[in-house]
């Protein structure tokens, strides 16, 4: 398939910047890992409307315990909505602090809680690790409410890219295990689907820049997570959510994605059978806005509107 035309089709704003990203290194997982790290922005700075605090929640059944960062607006007490959110990296990367000041602005300005976690990455730790490690937590949260200050009743689950793709295969589990769904999935440009049958993912192999995701990166990031089971027939929905059969049931949805994503076509794919399986959701598309970004300053007119969206679905979701 042709590369990407960058020139005409992503948003000027993000096209200035392209150049000043860090190339891709797809020779290994640690090279890809060096490129994440080397893009990122540097920390930021704690915000003082907001009280970061990070704790260990013990893992139930044998589990082993997760680290977890809280995010709380300052000087709140009593039961708080909640987000229970699990990082992007492509099941292979990902830190805690990379999404500190996103998470602070949602708490700020939403008045919620965030609990984020630190969910294992492959391959030293494949599917189901890092599944397991958002159910702990989940669970935790869920059934002991008042030892997190949160309100039972209004709890959401949410990702960004793979973190994304593990919110979706928690509310496929919870379904699975017959427990109550969160009041809303809040999928950022979700990563699903492991089989590259879609025409945005095949397009990537040739992506037209050096800092658009790449089939490459993406196969062996889905060949870590899956382990043994990479290019099997029969890999569980709750490994790939686009593989499920049946969606009917799950709680009601957001997915945003943006129209120069290589996730586009599996994102559409997966909301389209999701509102056909009568489950609630909702779905934007952005002109012009790439894979990635969420932790990064809204700096364009289509960024900004995704996270106003993003936080619009949130407080309707968590609302009284």
């Amino acid at each position: 398939m042709p590369a990407v035309d960058v020139a005409s089709r992503v948003e000027p704003g993000t096209a200035a910047v392209l150049d000043r990203l860090t190339r891709w290194d797809l020779t290994s997982i640690e090279t890809i890992r060096r490129s994440y790290a080397a893009a990122g922005a540097p920390p930021a700075p704690p915000d003082p409307r907001v009280q970061r605090c990070d704790e260990v929640i013990s893992g139930p059944d044998g589990r082993p315990d997760v680290r977890v960062r809280w995010y709380r607006p300052a000087g709140r007490t009593g039961p708080l909505p909640c987000l229970v959110w699990l990082h992007g990296g492509g099941y292979i990367m990902g830190t805690l602090d990379e999404n500190d000041g996103r998470l602070d602005r949602m708490v700020a300005e939403l008045g919620c809680a965030v609990v984020s976690v630190d969910w294992r990455l492959a391959p030293e730790h494949p599917y189901p690790e890092g599944l397991d490690d958002a159910e702990t937590v989940w669970r935790r949260v869920r059934d002991d409410p008042a030892a997190f200050g949160v309100d039972p009743a209004r709890l959401a689950v949410g990702g960004a890219s793979a973190g994304a793709g593990l919110a979706a295969a928690l509310c496929l589990r919870l379904r699975q295990a017959g427990q109550p769904q969160p009041r809303l999935q809040l999928l950022i440009y979700p990563m699903l689907d492991d089989r590259e049958l879609t025409p945005s993912i095949r397009a990537s192999e040739d992506p037209g820049h050096w800092g658009l995701w790449h089939l490459a990166a993406n196969r062996m990031c889905w060949h870590a997570y899956l382990g043994p089971l990479s290019g099997a027939d029969d890999v569980p929905p709750t490994a790939a959510p686009a593989r499920a059969a049946d969606l009917a049931g799950l709680a009601p949805a957001f997915l945003g994605v943006g129209d120069v994503d290589a996730f586009l076509d599996e994102n559409l794919d997966y909301t389209r059978r999701l509102s056909r399986a009568g489950v609630p959701t909702e779905l934007h598309v952005y002109p012009g806005v790439i894979h990635g970004g969420f932790g990064a300053p809204p700096a364009t007119p289509r960024t900004a509107q995704f996270l106003r969206d993003i936080y619009a679905a949130l407080a309707a979701a968590l609302a009284s």
